[in-house]
Formats: C-alpha cells, sequence, structure tokens
C-alpha cells in the first residue's frame, strides 16, 4: 500500500518562520488574538490546522508581517477559487512593500513611458526600494 505523504503547508511555514522571529510567546500571541491557550498556535505552526480567514489581519499585525501578503498566500493554499474571484473583481492584491515601490518608479516614469525591459531596468536603477 502507498503512503501519501501530507502536503507542506507553505503558510504554516512562513507563519512559523514569524513566530519564532518575535519577541513574543506562543501564549501571549494566543492572548492578543483572543485564545486562551496556545494550542491553536501550535496546530497552525504545523500546519495541521488552516489559519481563519477573519484572524488573518490581527495576526499579520502581531507577527508585524504584511497582511495583504499572509491574506493571499491563504487564500491562494487554502481557497484557490475564492483567491482567483477576488483577484478577478478586485485585481491583483500587493503588499505595502511593492505599493511603495510602485509609487517610486511612478515618481520617475510613468508606467505609459516604459516600453521595453531594457527601460524597466534603467528607471528601476533609479528608485531606492528601501525609503
Amino acid at each position: 500500500m502507498k503512503t501519501v505523504t501530507p502536503k507542506k503547508s507553505k503558510t504554516a511555514e512562513y507563519v512559523r518562520t514569524h513566530i519564532d522571529k518575535s519577541s513574543m510567546s506562543q501564549k501571549q500571541i494566543s492572548e492578543v488574538l483572543g485564545f486562551k491557550t496556545p494550542n491553536l498556535i501550535t496546530m497552525i505552526k504545523q500546519g495541521s490546522i488552516k489559519i481563519p480567514v477573519y484572524l488573518i489581519p490581527k495576526l499579520a499585525e502581531t507577527l508585524k508581517v504584511d497582511p495583504a501578503k499572509l491574506l493571499a498566500m491563504a487564500l491562494k493554499e487554502y481557497n484557490p477559487d475564492t483567491y482567483a474571484a477576488i483577484k478577478q473583481v478586485f485585481g491583483y492584491p500587493i503588499t505595502e512593500t511593492e505599493a511603495k515601490i510602485l509609487e517610486k518608479l511612478q515618481s520617475v516614469a510613468p508606467y505609459s513611458e516604459i516600453e521595453s525591459t531594457e527601460e524597466l531596468e534603467s528607471y528601476l536603477a533609479k528608485i531606492d526600494v528601501k525609503n
């Protein structure tokens, strides 16, 4: 009989990485999210349960990660059809960092002026993405 290895959750790995980097304990994170015990956090980290969508904004804030990135990641993994519908209706979600890059790029070259990859590269070289 063939055994099936469960697929690793990229969302769980991302959350686990940021929980481990956090200065807060799992118990503290649980309390911020409104749970009495850290069991749910452990299960989220292990990928044994999905992150409830309503918790994503608060979890992202607590872990100091971009909420758009976490929400998009979770929806793509947990509900790809829902993610596709949201993208179709509202457009592609972008992170805060991506929005800053676009804003800076538009400040040096409106999109209508970029006609080739070379031109794009030259404009990108003019922006400082860190600020």
